[in-house]
């Protein structure tokens, strides 16, 4: 009879499973931390990208509010003008000649744009979680929330209103080719001269429209100069907002 020996397979040690174990503990440990940072590399660099757009945006909004200001500011100067041109005899032509050269100005008007991309992106995609910076998200739905309610609402509510109704008064007493051929001449870079309309210089001189006219312009003036206040608000709270993105993303 043959008898077979059996061969045994040396038992491991504890410590030897305890190692394989260890590392691959720290080789799955590992790769969690390079996706993590990964991944925090990712949305910080995205945190920049919106926060580039912000600028741009932003900058954006500063000159159109700027540039809406000085027209705005410019419409009062000569509405200022006007009234009193309005209250005395209208008649002699020298007199038409000053009241067309101020009213030719209630025809000016400009509507406010926003530009609220990169807020719009940040808010609907969940993305305002990335601005790390608490101060400079504060600053963003502070900024966001002015301008769209004491600028742009207050423009179309408020302010446009007004407009059309002095304007649909003033064409019951100016005549509009004045406007449309001073209109042209800055289209064409020409001198702005104001023609004056053969006579009758106006369609009425009647002083009841006259005064409600008046009236209206003295309305429409403080609706502006309140408009203009909080616009005035606006670039200061733009210029903040783009001082704390530089300051805390250092992006320039």
């Amino acid at each position: 009879m043959e008898v077979h020996a059996h061969s045994h397979t040396a038992r491991k040690k504890w410590t030897h499973y305890f190692w394989e174990f260890l590392m691959l503990f720290l080789a799955v440990f590992c790769g969690f931390l390079a996706e993590n940072q990964r991944e925090h590399f990712i949305e910080h660099r995205r945190e920049k990208e919106f926060m580039r757009s912000m600028l741009s945006d932003i900058r954006s909004d500063t000159a159109k509010l700027n540039l809406m200001h000085g027209i705005f500011s410019k419409v009062i100067r000569h509405i200022d003008s006007l009234i009193p041109l309005l209250q005395d005899d209208m008649l002699p032509r020298e007199s038409a000649g000053k009241i067309y050269r101020q009213s030719v100005y209630l025809n000016y008007f400009y509507k406010w744009n926003y530009t609220d991309r990169t807020i719009d992106q940040l808010k609907n995609s969940g993305n305002f979680r990335l601005i790390r910076n608490k101060k400079v998200s504060d600053l963003i739905m502070e900024y966001d929330g002015y301008v769209k309610n004491f600028v742009g609402e207050m423009q179309d509510m408020y302010i446009l209103p007004q407009w059309k109704t002095l304007n649909e008064t003033g064409t019951d007493i100016f005549k509009s080719s004045v406007f449309r051929k001073f209109l042209n001449a800055g289209l064409n870079n020409q001198d702005q001269d104001i023609q004056i309309p053969v006579q009758p210089y106006f369609l009425s001189t009647d002083k009841t429209r006259i005064q409600r006219l008046v009236n209206l312009c003295e309305q429409y003036a403080v609706a502006v100069e309140w408009f203009n206040m909080n616009v005035k608000t606006a670039v200061a709270m733009a210029v903040k907002l783009d001082a704390a993105i530089n300051n805390g993303y250092h992006l320039q």
